[in-house]
């Protein structure tokens, strides 16, 4: 009898402690012709500024109702990001909220438009928050302001702008 309570306890801390209920989100292979700097428009989160360099991904967002940016790391398909946003409230305080979140880039086969689509999670997760999906932009390149671009867009998306571009930081402090 002792036994079975033995393996029924052990039973259940693995079931609880191993499984998580969050499919695992594994990097593929970027799409020809992808890479994650550009300009996104999301109807949930307005227009995006996103530049690469190496696997460093930084950028920002903004709507009406409220902005905020994203720091994270791009392997293949897959950004794993942290954001952090602020809303304008009606007290005139602003309410900050943290989080993490995932873009996987896609090109839609239908009609060869980049994508990007994923999802964001409260604190420490990078699920449950809700989806977030945008479209890249063709023909804008992506400005972020010197507050925030952390040093990363030094080399802008793709190396196409001017040497003097006024977009450069000096310092390479994190975001948050």
């Amino acid at each position: 009898m002792r036994r079975q309570i033995g393996v029924a306890v052990v039973l259940a801390l693995v079931w609880t402690g191993c499984g998580s209920s969050t499919p695992e989100i594994k990097a593929g292979n970027m799409p020809e012709g992808g890479n994650f700097s550009g300009v996104y428009f999301s109807q949930q989160y307005g227009e995006m500024n996103l530049i690469q360099n190496g696997s460093a991904v930084v950028g920002e967002y903004a709507s009406e109702m409220r902005s905020g940016k994203i720091q994270g790391e791009a392997q293949g398909d897959l950004l794993r990001f942290e954001w952090v946003e602020a809303k304008a409230m009606v007290s005139n305080r602003a309410q900050s909220t943290k989080g993490h979140g995932y873009f996987r880039y896609m090109v839609d086969s239908s009609n060869g438009q980049h994508l990007l689509k994923g999802e964001w999670g409260l604190g420490d997760e990078e699920v449950g928050g809700g989806p977030w999906n945008a479209y890249k932009q063709k023909g804008k390149e992506p400005k972020l302001s010197r507050d925030s671009s952390g040093g990363e867009s030094s080399d802008e998306s793709s190396g196409d702008e001017s040497e003097g571009s006024e977009e450069k930081s000096e310092e390479g402090d994190d975001l948050f």
